[in-house]
């Protein structure tokens, strides 16, 4: 155990270790202005925007909710409890965070509490040997404490550095809830859609099996050839057949859904439900917190703090480390007098200073790869901001486009309906012939499936905006 008269000499040593290392250097660099690229101060897309502050931490909410669906909900609740990649994701979490608290290890003193029992036997034909040829026993209780100076900033660099990769560990789990949840959405409505696509081609079914009965009661009746009953008959079981291949494309995007779950497909069905409505509007003030939650941009930015921290980490090899040490116990060959004050033992070092003077250029190859890693990071960060801004171009591109190509393809299959209407009157009066009433349907059914995809799209273009704002509006 320490002795209580080691108290003055632990002051004596570590006072003025403290003094020097609060008034220490730090040799890492400011981190640089060109670490971002320059941002427009809005988007080409109308609208009120501006040039967004970073603010991954702001609140966000569930986004999903903004779409006003239950099974979508309940479904994103399920992907977050059981789904493996972000189960992947959060242990990297709490691996990064540990690292983080080991690098802040060398900001306290090292302590190791020594007990050991000897007994030995020294020659006795040994040249000046004191008690030569004796049996003794030695028993040591010491504690030893080492403490390095942090002159230079190492090992604070090197805590910096640990915290930022944590917080980009975290950055990358948001990263990662958002990917995967976006994903599940952009499946779920691509699910609805097929579903959508397989009630109207179903309906067109069940139109053209009347038209194929009229038909063949016509035919018997002589008012029409034998070719239209065949041209219906032909055209029935094409719509047959397309509806078929949308339930495999269904069921593929059902697969998909389970295994964002973390499930077998098996253990999945999701009852068919079309798509009605519309997405949620888009606020008119959306970008005014652009980019401000992207967890994304975040990690990039502390990955590159990190490694800023790291070339001061380099930089400090170039210096002299300090390390001291005291240490304080007791060292007897009796047990009766292992508290006795006459066995109580002390020492101060290693006190060293080690300075690196020749290393093969190690030092510094350390600190230019140091340099290249941090110019490497700064690229990434610059990179994922642009692709940022080119994502939310996109979606705001995309979902204008899609409202006015909507509202288009409506107008069209109201004109549809409308001919297909007039064609069928006037073949049952007899003035054309089936091609024009075939001609209409399939023109009808082409329109309404244009429609429908153009609604799905709607969806899917709103959910990629969701996401390439970081997670709503």
């Amino acid at each position: 155990m320490l002795s209580m008269t080691s108290t003055p000499l632990l002051r004596l040593i570590f006072l003025p270790a403290a003094a020097i290392l609060l008034s220490g250097c730090d040799l890492a660099p400011r981190p640089g202005e060109r670490a971002a690229p320059p941002l427009p101060q809005d988007f080409q897309t109308h609208g009120p925007w501006r040039t967004a502050r970073p603010a991954d931490a702001a609140e966000r909410g569930d986004w999903w909710h903004l779409f006003r669906d239950s099974r979508l909900s309940a479904l994103m609740q399920e992907a977050e409890q059981h789904s493996p990649t972000l189960e992947i994701t959060r242990q990297r979490v709490l691996e990064a965070r540990a690292l983080a608290r080991a690098d802040r290890a060398g900001f306290f003193p090292n302590a190791t509490l020594r007990h050991s029992a000897q007994r030995d036997r020294a020659t006795g034909s040994m040249q000046f040997q004191f008690a030569g040829g004796r049996t003794r026993n030695t028993l040591l209780n010491v504690l030893d404490l080492q403490y390095e100076i942090d002159f230079w900033g190492r090992v604070r660099n090197q805590a910096r550095a640990g915290a930022a990769r944590g917080d980009a560990a975290e950055a990358d789990l948001q990263n990662a809830r958002l990917g995967l949840l976006s994903e599940l959405a952009m499946n779920y409505y691509a699910l609805r859609l097929q579903d959508a696509q397989l009630a109207l081609l179903r309906r067109t079914v069940s139109v053209r099996q009347r038209t194929v009965e009229l038909a063949r009661k016509r035919f018997a009746q002589g008012d029409v050839a034998q070719v239209d009953v065949a041209q219906a008959e032909t055209d029935l079981a094409e719509t047959q057949a397309e509806a078929i291949g949308l339930e495999r494309d269904r069921a593929e995007l059902e697969h998909a859904i389970a295994l964002l779950l973390g499930k077998v497909p098996g253990e999945l069905t999701l009852p068919a439900l079309p798509l009605t409505g519309q997405p949620p509007a888009l606020p008119r003030a959306l970008p005014s917190t652009l980019l401000e939650r992207r967890p994304d941009i975040a990690a990039a930015e502390r990955e590159m703090a990190a490694l800023n921290a790291e070339i001061g980490v380099a930089r400090a090899a170039y210096f002299p480390s300090i390390t001291l040490g005291v240490r304080g116990g007791t060292q007897t060959s009796f047990y009766e007098l292992m508290d006795n004050r006459s066995s109580h033992v002390w020492g101060l070092g290693p006190a060293a200073v080690e300075w690196p003077l020749l290393r093969g250029g190690r030092v510094r190859a350390g600190y230019v790869a140091a340099k290249a890693r941090y110019e490497q990071g700064t690229a990434r960060y610059r990179q994922t901001v642009l692709n940022a801004m080119r994502e939310v171009e996109d979606a705001l591109s995309g979902l204008e486009v899609l409202r006015r190509q909507s509202a288009a393809q409506d107008a069209t299959v109201a004109a549809a309906a409308r001919a297909l209407e007039l064609s069928q009157k006037r073949y049952e009066s007899g003035l054309v012939a089936y091609f024009e009433v075939l001609d209409a349907q399939r023109t009808l059914l082409r329109a309404e499936r244009e429609a429908t995809r153009l609604q799905g799209q709607l969806y899917l273009a709103t959910v990629m905006l969701v996401k390439a704002l970081g997670g709503g509006w």
